[in-house]
Protein backbone atom coordinates (compact mmCIF):
# COMPACT_ATOMS: atom_id res chain seq x y z
CA UNK A 1 0.00 0.00 0.00
CA UNK A 2 2.88 2.28 0.88
CA UNK A 3 4.52 1.96 -2.62
CA UNK A 4 1.23 2.44 -4.10
CA UNK A 5 0.14 5.75 -2.59
CA UNK A 6 3.90 7.06 -3.23
CA UNK A 7 3.22 6.46 -6.67
CA UNK A 8 -0.12 8.33 -6.54
CA UNK A 9 1.71 10.80 -5.14
CA UNK A 10 4.45 11.33 -7.40
CA UNK A 11 1.82 10.96 -10.01
CA UNK A 12 -0.27 14.18 -8.41
CA UNK A 13 3.07 15.94 -8.42
CA UNK A 14 4.40 15.33 -11.95
CA UNK A 15 0.72 15.85 -13.23
CA UNK A 16 0.72 19.30 -11.41
CA UNK A 17 4.16 20.42 -13.01
CA UNK A 18 3.64 18.80 -16.44
CA UNK A 19 -0.19 20.65 -16.40
CA UNK A 20 0.75 23.99 -14.46
CA UNK A 21 -0.34 27.27 -16.25
CA UNK A 22 2.89 28.37 -17.82
CA UNK A 23 4.57 32.03 -16.31
CA UNK A 24 4.65 34.67 -18.97
CA UNK A 25 8.33 35.38 -20.30
CA UNK A 26 9.51 38.70 -19.76
CA UNK A 27 10.14 41.09 -22.93
CA UNK A 28 13.98 40.21 -22.89
CA UNK A 29 12.87 36.75 -22.98
CA UNK A 30 10.64 37.35 -25.77
CA UNK A 31 12.99 39.36 -27.71
CA UNK A 32 15.71 36.62 -27.52
CA UNK A 33 12.95 33.64 -28.62
CA UNK A 34 12.28 36.10 -31.30
CA UNK A 35 16.02 36.31 -32.99
CA UNK A 36 16.29 32.29 -32.02
CA UNK A 37 13.25 32.17 -34.76
CA UNK A 38 14.95 34.30 -37.14
CA UNK A 39 18.26 32.39 -36.35
CA UNK A 40 16.92 29.46 -37.41
CA UNK A 41 15.46 30.47 -40.37
CA UNK A 42 18.68 31.74 -41.70
CA UNK A 43 20.52 29.34 -40.41
CA UNK A 44 18.44 26.74 -42.66
CA UNK A 45 18.88 29.11 -45.72
CA UNK A 46 22.54 29.32 -45.25
CA UNK A 47 23.05 25.52 -45.02
CA UNK A 48 20.61 24.30 -47.72
CA UNK A 49 22.83 27.27 -50.03
CA UNK A 50 25.83 25.44 -49.20
CA UNK A 51 24.63 22.47 -49.55
CA UNK A 52 23.12 23.24 -53.14
CA UNK A 53 26.37 25.06 -54.07
CA UNK A 54 27.88 22.53 -56.68
CA UNK A 55 24.80 23.15 -59.33
CA UNK A 56 25.04 21.32 -62.74
CA UNK A 57 22.53 21.76 -65.52
CA UNK A 58 21.45 18.81 -66.54
CA UNK A 59 21.20 17.79 -70.18
CA UNK A 60 19.86 14.47 -72.40
CA UNK A 61 20.23 14.45 -76.12
CA UNK A 62 21.18 18.38 -75.86
CA UNK A 63 17.90 19.12 -74.32
CA UNK A 64 18.19 21.09 -70.62
CA UNK A 65 16.00 19.15 -68.57
CA UNK A 66 16.75 19.97 -64.82
CA UNK A 67 19.52 21.47 -62.46
CA UNK A 68 21.63 18.68 -60.36
CA UNK A 69 24.22 18.82 -57.71
CA UNK A 70 27.47 17.24 -56.02
CA UNK A 71 27.51 16.05 -52.68
CA UNK A 72 30.41 14.58 -51.16
CA UNK A 73 32.37 14.06 -54.52
CA UNK A 74 29.30 12.24 -56.14
CA UNK A 75 26.72 13.95 -58.81
CA UNK A 76 23.12 13.77 -57.86
CA UNK A 77 20.78 13.87 -60.64
CA UNK A 78 16.90 14.56 -60.65
CA UNK A 79 15.80 11.11 -61.03
CA UNK A 80 11.94 11.84 -61.99
CA UNK A 81 12.96 14.62 -64.45
CA UNK A 82 15.51 12.97 -66.51
CA UNK A 83 13.60 9.09 -66.49
CA UNK A 84 10.48 10.86 -67.67
CA UNK A 85 12.33 12.53 -70.62
CA UNK A 86 13.31 9.20 -71.58
CA UNK A 87 10.14 7.62 -71.74
CA UNK A 88 10.55 5.75 -68.16
CA UNK A 89 7.57 5.69 -66.10
CA UNK A 90 8.06 6.87 -62.47
CA UNK A 91 6.30 5.73 -59.03
CA UNK A 92 7.63 6.19 -56.17
CA UNK A 93 7.79 3.43 -53.23
CA UNK A 94 6.40 4.52 -49.87
CA UNK A 95 7.94 2.04 -47.69
CA UNK A 96 11.58 2.63 -48.85
CA UNK A 97 11.09 5.98 -50.52
CA UNK A 98 12.99 4.70 -53.74
CA UNK A 99 11.71 5.51 -57.18
CA UNK A 100 10.80 2.87 -59.52
CA UNK A 101 11.58 3.12 -63.29
CA UNK A 102 9.91 0.73 -65.44
CA UNK A 103 10.16 0.42 -69.25
CA UNK A 104 8.29 -2.01 -70.95
CA UNK A 105 9.81 -5.51 -69.73
CA UNK A 106 12.48 -3.61 -67.90
CA UNK A 107 12.08 -2.58 -64.30
CA UNK A 108 14.62 -1.42 -61.72
CA UNK A 109 14.55 0.25 -58.48
CA UNK A 110 16.78 3.23 -57.31
CA UNK A 111 17.61 5.24 -54.26
CA UNK A 112 17.24 9.02 -53.89
CA UNK A 113 18.54 11.75 -51.60
CA UNK A 114 14.80 13.89 -51.13
CA UNK A 115 15.28 17.60 -50.93
CA UNK A 116 11.57 18.90 -50.16
CA UNK A 117 9.73 16.23 -52.32
CA UNK A 118 12.15 16.40 -55.19
CA UNK A 119 14.28 13.00 -55.59
CA UNK A 120 18.15 12.94 -56.68
CA UNK A 121 19.78 9.74 -57.81
CA UNK A 122 23.94 9.22 -57.78
CA UNK A 123 24.66 9.28 -61.54
CA UNK A 124 26.55 6.85 -61.79
CA UNK A 125 23.69 4.57 -60.63
CA UNK A 126 21.38 6.21 -63.40
CA UNK A 127 24.66 5.13 -65.64
CA UNK A 128 24.57 1.52 -64.36
CA UNK A 129 20.97 1.25 -64.53
CA UNK A 130 19.72 2.92 -67.71
CA UNK A 131 23.26 2.54 -69.69
CA UNK A 132 23.82 5.17 -71.51
CA UNK A 133 26.43 5.25 -74.18
CA UNK A 134 27.71 8.59 -72.94
CA UNK A 135 28.12 11.08 -70.39
CA UNK A 136 29.91 14.11 -70.36
CA UNK A 137 30.86 16.27 -67.37
CA UNK A 138 32.03 19.71 -67.48
CA UNK A 139 32.20 22.80 -65.00
CA UNK A 140 28.75 23.49 -64.78
CA UNK A 141 27.25 20.76 -67.17
CA UNK A 142 25.94 17.23 -67.16
CA UNK A 143 25.44 16.24 -70.61
CA UNK A 144 23.57 12.51 -71.13
CA UNK A 145 23.62 11.04 -74.67
CA UNK A 146 21.21 8.37 -76.01
CA UNK A 147 21.65 6.12 -79.60
CA UNK A 148 19.34 9.28 -80.55
CA UNK A 149 19.98 11.19 -83.36
CA UNK A 150 21.07 14.85 -82.90
CA UNK A 151 18.06 17.11 -82.44
CA UNK A 152 17.87 20.32 -84.53
CA UNK A 153 18.19 23.58 -83.20
CA UNK A 154 17.99 26.86 -84.15
CA UNK A 155 20.07 30.29 -82.62
CA UNK A 156 18.44 32.29 -80.05
CA UNK A 157 17.22 35.70 -81.64
CA UNK A 158 19.30 38.85 -80.13
CA UNK A 159 16.48 40.53 -78.72
CA UNK A 160 14.79 38.89 -75.53
CA UNK A 161 11.12 39.89 -74.48
CA UNK A 162 9.65 39.75 -71.32
CA UNK A 163 6.09 38.09 -71.37
CA UNK A 164 3.49 38.83 -68.90
CA UNK A 165 -0.03 36.89 -67.90
CA UNK A 166 -2.52 38.76 -66.42
CA UNK A 167 0.28 41.50 -65.84
CA UNK A 168 2.39 38.96 -63.96
CA UNK A 169 5.91 38.01 -65.54
CA UNK A 170 6.57 34.45 -66.70
CA UNK A 171 9.66 35.38 -68.42
CA UNK A 172 12.35 37.32 -69.48
CA UNK A 173 13.19 34.49 -72.50
CA UNK A 174 10.50 34.93 -75.42
CA UNK A 175 11.28 36.26 -78.44
CA UNK A 176 10.03 36.68 -81.85
CA UNK A 177 10.55 34.30 -85.00
CA UNK A 178 9.79 34.88 -88.30
CA UNK A 179 6.91 36.72 -86.97
CA UNK A 180 6.00 34.41 -84.52
CA UNK A 181 6.46 35.26 -80.64
CA UNK A 182 7.29 31.91 -78.63
CA UNK A 183 7.38 31.47 -75.34
CA UNK A 184 8.99 28.74 -73.13
CA UNK A 185 6.67 25.91 -73.83
CA UNK A 186 7.12 24.09 -70.62
CA UNK A 187 6.93 27.08 -68.22
CA UNK A 188 4.04 28.46 -69.95
CA UNK A 189 2.48 25.00 -69.53
CA UNK A 190 2.94 25.00 -65.73
CA UNK A 191 1.70 28.58 -65.22
CA UNK A 192 -1.73 27.69 -67.03
CA UNK A 193 -2.02 23.79 -65.27
CA UNK A 194 -1.38 22.16 -68.32
CA UNK A 195 0.61 18.48 -68.80
CA UNK A 196 3.86 19.01 -70.58
CA UNK A 197 5.80 16.22 -71.68
CA UNK A 198 8.87 16.23 -73.35
CA UNK A 199 10.66 12.92 -75.34
CA UNK A 200 14.16 13.69 -75.59
CA UNK A 201 14.94 10.70 -77.24
CA UNK A 202 12.75 11.97 -80.63
CA UNK A 203 13.12 15.15 -79.75
CA UNK A 204 9.06 15.89 -79.17
CA UNK A 205 7.02 17.79 -76.96
CA UNK A 206 3.55 16.94 -75.82
CA UNK A 207 0.66 19.46 -74.02
CA UNK A 208 -1.90 17.94 -73.12
CA UNK A 209 -0.53 14.54 -74.86
CA UNK A 210 -0.89 16.45 -78.30
CA UNK A 211 2.53 17.17 -80.10
CA UNK A 212 2.97 20.74 -80.83
CA UNK A 213 5.45 22.10 -83.27
CA UNK A 214 8.57 23.62 -81.16
CA UNK A 215 11.52 25.15 -81.49
CA UNK A 216 14.15 24.74 -79.51
CA UNK A 217 16.73 26.98 -78.30
CA UNK A 218 20.11 26.19 -76.15
CA UNK A 219 18.00 22.86 -75.24
CA UNK A 220 15.24 24.77 -73.95
CA UNK A 221 11.61 23.93 -75.73
CA UNK A 222 9.45 27.02 -77.48
CA UNK A 223 5.50 27.26 -79.02
CA UNK A 224 4.01 30.35 -80.42
CA UNK A 225 1.93 32.07 -78.09
CA UNK A 226 -0.88 31.32 -81.36
CA UNK A 227 -0.16 27.49 -80.77
CA UNK A 228 -0.45 27.74 -76.94
CA UNK A 229 -3.52 29.37 -77.03
CA UNK A 230 -5.67 26.52 -78.48
CA UNK A 231 -4.66 24.63 -75.24
CA UNK A 232 -6.45 27.34 -73.08
CA UNK A 233 -9.64 29.13 -71.71
CA UNK A 234 -7.64 32.75 -72.81
CA UNK A 235 -10.96 34.80 -72.11
CA UNK A 236 -9.78 34.84 -68.68
CA UNK A 237 -5.93 35.48 -69.12
CA UNK A 238 -4.78 38.67 -70.67
CA UNK A 239 -0.64 38.46 -72.12
CA UNK A 240 1.68 40.92 -73.27
CA UNK A 241 5.55 40.97 -74.59
CA UNK A 242 7.49 43.57 -73.38
CA UNK A 243 11.19 44.70 -73.88
CA UNK A 244 13.17 43.63 -70.55
CA UNK A 245 13.80 46.28 -68.16
CA UNK A 246 15.80 47.23 -65.07
CA UNK A 247 14.20 45.56 -61.78
CA UNK A 248 12.63 48.06 -59.42
CA UNK A 249 13.85 48.20 -55.87
CA UNK A 250 13.34 45.35 -53.61
CA UNK A 251 10.68 44.92 -51.82
CA UNK A 252 11.19 44.05 -47.69
CA UNK A 253 10.70 40.34 -46.28
CA UNK A 254 7.74 40.36 -43.82
CA UNK A 255 8.03 38.10 -40.74
CA UNK A 256 6.46 40.22 -38.08
CA UNK A 257 3.72 43.15 -37.58
CA UNK A 258 3.81 46.51 -35.69
CA UNK A 259 4.38 46.73 -31.83
CA UNK A 260 0.47 46.35 -31.39
CA UNK A 261 -1.66 43.70 -29.56
CA UNK A 262 -2.51 41.59 -32.91
CA UNK A 263 -1.56 37.96 -33.81
CA UNK A 264 -1.75 37.16 -37.86
CA UNK A 265 -2.40 32.57 -37.60
CA UNK A 266 -1.49 31.29 -40.77
CA UNK A 267 -1.75 28.12 -42.05
CA UNK A 268 0.15 26.21 -44.91
CA UNK A 269 -0.39 23.71 -47.49
CA UNK A 270 -2.97 20.95 -48.80
CA UNK A 271 -6.24 22.31 -49.36
CA UNK A 272 -8.75 19.49 -48.62
CA UNK A 273 -11.79 18.15 -46.76
CA UNK A 274 -9.22 17.63 -43.97
CA UNK A 275 -9.35 21.46 -43.37
CA UNK A 276 -12.98 21.67 -42.65
CA UNK A 277 -12.33 20.93 -38.81
CA UNK A 278 -10.20 23.72 -38.43
CA UNK A 279 -12.60 26.48 -40.55
CA UNK A 280 -14.82 25.50 -38.14
CA UNK A 281 -12.84 26.06 -34.86
CA UNK A 282 -12.31 29.44 -36.78
CA UNK A 283 -15.96 30.08 -37.39
CA UNK A 284 -17.11 29.55 -34.14
CA UNK A 285 -14.47 31.69 -32.18
CA UNK A 286 -14.95 34.48 -35.16
CA UNK A 287 -11.62 34.55 -36.08
CA UNK A 288 -10.25 35.22 -39.55
CA UNK A 289 -6.78 34.05 -40.53
CA UNK A 290 -4.36 33.24 -43.61
CA UNK A 291 -4.01 30.36 -45.46
CA UNK A 292 -0.95 30.01 -47.53
CA UNK A 293 -1.48 27.44 -49.99
CA UNK A 294 -0.69 24.93 -52.85
CA UNK A 295 -1.73 25.38 -56.14
CA UNK A 296 -2.42 21.90 -57.18
CA UNK A 297 -5.00 21.16 -54.58
CA UNK A 298 -7.26 24.34 -55.06
CA UNK A 299 -9.28 23.30 -58.33
CA UNK A 300 -10.99 19.63 -56.48
CA UNK A 301 -12.13 21.99 -53.54
CA UNK A 302 -13.66 24.83 -55.50
CA UNK A 303 -16.23 25.00 -53.20
CA UNK A 304 -14.26 25.21 -49.76
CA UNK A 305 -12.15 27.44 -51.70
CA UNK A 306 -14.90 30.06 -51.82
CA UNK A 307 -16.53 28.97 -48.64
CA UNK A 308 -13.02 29.90 -47.16
CA UNK A 309 -12.69 33.20 -49.15
CA UNK A 310 -17.01 34.13 -47.77
CA UNK A 311 -15.73 33.51 -43.86
CA UNK A 312 -13.09 36.22 -44.26
CA UNK A 313 -9.60 34.32 -44.71
CA UNK A 314 -7.12 35.69 -46.92
CA UNK A 315 -6.48 32.97 -49.41
CA UNK A 316 -2.42 33.54 -50.02
CA UNK A 317 0.27 31.51 -52.45
CA UNK A 318 2.55 28.28 -50.95
CA UNK A 319 3.39 27.78 -54.95
CA UNK A 320 2.06 24.98 -57.29
CA UNK A 321 4.10 21.99 -56.03
CA UNK A 322 5.26 22.76 -52.44
CA UNK A 323 9.13 22.26 -53.63
CA UNK A 324 12.01 23.45 -52.85
CA UNK A 325 12.50 26.75 -55.09
CA UNK A 326 16.72 26.41 -54.78
CA UNK A 327 15.83 23.44 -56.61
CA UNK A 328 14.44 25.52 -59.43
CA UNK A 329 15.23 27.87 -62.55
CA UNK A 330 14.04 31.86 -62.58
CA UNK A 331 11.22 30.63 -64.78
CA UNK A 332 10.14 27.41 -63.22
CA UNK A 333 10.08 29.66 -60.06
CA UNK A 334 7.87 32.08 -61.81
CA UNK A 335 5.35 29.26 -62.81
CA UNK A 336 5.05 27.87 -59.70
CA UNK A 337 4.39 31.63 -57.88
CA UNK A 338 2.28 32.26 -60.89
CA UNK A 339 0.06 29.33 -61.39
CA UNK A 340 -1.53 29.55 -58.03
CA UNK A 341 -2.76 32.94 -58.79
CA UNK A 342 -4.01 32.27 -62.33
CA UNK A 343 -6.31 29.05 -60.67
CA UNK A 344 -7.48 31.10 -58.32
CA UNK A 345 -8.82 33.81 -60.50
CA UNK A 346 -10.47 31.24 -63.14
CA UNK A 347 -12.41 29.64 -59.72
CA UNK A 348 -13.28 33.08 -58.73
CA UNK A 349 -11.73 33.59 -56.26
CA UNK A 350 -9.21 37.02 -54.93
CA UNK A 351 -5.93 35.70 -54.40
CA UNK A 352 -4.45 37.48 -51.02
CA UNK A 353 -0.99 39.87 -51.98
CA UNK A 354 1.27 37.39 -50.16
CA UNK A 355 3.82 34.40 -50.80
CA UNK A 356 5.51 31.78 -48.71
CA UNK A 357 8.24 29.89 -49.74
CA UNK A 358 8.27 26.36 -49.35
CA UNK A 359 10.12 25.73 -46.11
CA UNK A 360 11.11 29.25 -45.37
CA UNK A 361 13.72 28.47 -47.92
CA UNK A 362 14.31 32.36 -49.75
CA UNK A 363 16.84 34.70 -51.29
CA UNK A 364 16.85 37.43 -53.35
CA UNK A 365 16.08 36.14 -56.34
CA UNK A 366 12.56 34.47 -55.59
CA UNK A 367 11.73 37.65 -53.43
CA UNK A 368 11.58 39.65 -56.69
CA UNK A 369 9.90 37.23 -59.03
CA UNK A 370 7.47 37.40 -55.89
CA UNK A 371 7.42 41.32 -56.44
CA UNK A 372 6.99 40.88 -60.04
CA UNK A 373 4.03 38.80 -59.50
CA UNK A 374 2.92 41.17 -57.41
CA UNK A 375 3.01 39.54 -53.87
CA UNK A 376 4.63 40.27 -50.77
CA UNK A 377 7.31 37.44 -49.49
CA UNK A 378 5.95 36.64 -46.01
CA UNK A 379 8.06 34.07 -43.44
CA UNK A 380 7.05 33.60 -39.78
CA UNK A 381 8.00 35.34 -36.00
CA UNK A 382 6.52 32.45 -34.45
CA UNK A 383 7.05 28.95 -35.28
CA UNK A 384 4.30 26.67 -33.47
CA UNK A 385 6.25 23.40 -34.33
CA UNK A 386 3.19 22.01 -35.53
CA UNK A 387 4.50 20.89 -38.64
CA UNK A 388 6.73 18.05 -37.27
CA UNK A 389 3.53 15.19 -36.90
CA UNK A 390 5.29 13.61 -33.65
CA UNK A 391 4.74 16.89 -31.66
CA UNK A 392 1.60 16.92 -29.69
CA UNK A 393 -1.21 19.35 -28.93
CA UNK A 394 -0.13 20.60 -25.83
CA UNK A 395 3.52 21.16 -27.43
CA UNK A 396 2.02 23.46 -30.47
CA UNK A 397 -0.09 25.06 -27.77
CA UNK A 398 1.81 26.03 -25.30
CA UNK A 399 4.68 27.05 -27.95
CA UNK A 400 2.28 29.72 -29.34
CA UNK A 401 0.61 30.97 -25.86
CA UNK A 402 4.24 30.89 -24.24
CA UNK A 403 6.15 32.75 -26.99
CA UNK A 404 3.13 35.15 -28.80
CA UNK A 405 4.44 38.69 -28.85
CA UNK A 406 2.26 42.34 -30.43
CA UNK A 407 2.50 42.06 -34.03
CA UNK A 408 3.10 38.33 -34.05
CA UNK A 409 2.82 36.25 -37.69
CA UNK A 410 2.70 32.58 -36.36
CA UNK A 411 2.98 29.33 -38.74
CA UNK A 412 0.99 26.50 -38.71
CA UNK A 413 -0.61 23.93 -40.63
CA UNK A 414 -3.51 22.50 -42.46
CA UNK A 415 -4.38 18.67 -41.60
CA UNK A 416 -2.71 18.42 -38.57
CA UNK A 417 -4.53 16.92 -35.92
CA UNK A 418 -2.91 18.31 -33.16
CA UNK A 419 -3.02 21.86 -34.18
CA UNK A 420 -6.98 20.77 -34.59
CA UNK A 421 -6.97 19.83 -30.85
CA UNK A 422 -4.41 22.91 -29.82
CA UNK A 423 -6.18 25.72 -31.74
CA UNK A 424 -9.11 26.46 -29.48
CA UNK A 425 -6.80 26.86 -26.71
CA UNK A 426 -4.94 28.99 -28.65
CA UNK A 427 -7.11 31.10 -29.36
CA UNK A 428 -8.95 31.61 -25.91
CA UNK A 429 -5.36 31.61 -24.16
CA UNK A 430 -4.62 34.46 -26.52
CA UNK A 431 -7.63 36.52 -26.26
CA UNK A 432 -7.05 36.61 -22.71
CA UNK A 433 -4.01 37.98 -22.81
CA UNK A 434 -5.35 40.95 -24.93
CA UNK A 435 -4.47 39.77 -28.34
CA UNK A 436 -7.27 40.68 -31.46
CA UNK A 437 -6.76 38.19 -34.23
CA UNK A 438 -6.10 39.89 -38.00
CA UNK A 439 -5.16 38.09 -41.76
CA UNK A 440 -1.84 39.48 -43.18
CA UNK A 441 -4.05 42.11 -45.02
CA UNK A 442 -5.50 43.58 -42.19
CA UNK A 443 -2.03 43.65 -40.58
CA UNK A 444 -0.13 45.01 -43.60
CA UNK A 445 -2.98 47.83 -43.51
CA UNK A 446 -2.22 48.08 -39.46
CA UNK A 447 1.59 49.06 -40.07
CA UNK A 448 4.45 48.42 -43.04
CA UNK A 449 5.20 44.86 -41.73
CA UNK A 450 8.89 44.22 -40.94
Amino acid sequence: MKKWGLLIVCLIIIGAWFFKPFEQPSESEITWHEELVWEEIESSNQSLQAELAAEYSIYVNDLFIDLGYQWDDQFYVPLRSIAASLNWQVTWIPETGALRLVKGEEEFTVEIKDILGKGYARLTELEKVLAYPQVEKTAKQIAIFTASPPIEQIERPKEKLAFFINNRKMTEAAFTYLDKEYVPARIFALACDLQFRLDAEKGKVYIEEEEIDPLFVQGRSYASLQELKKFIDSTQLEFEFKKTSSPNELWPLLSKGPEKKVVALTFDDYLSSDVEPLLAILKEHQVSATFFLIGNSLAGNHDLLKTMAAEGHALANHTWDHLNLYTLTTDEIRAQIIAPLLKMEQLGVKPAPFFRPPGGFYNETIIRIAQEAGLKTVLWSLNSFDGDPANSAFLVKDTVCRWVHPGAIVALHTSRPATIQALPGIIKNLRSQGYDFVTLPELWALDRVK
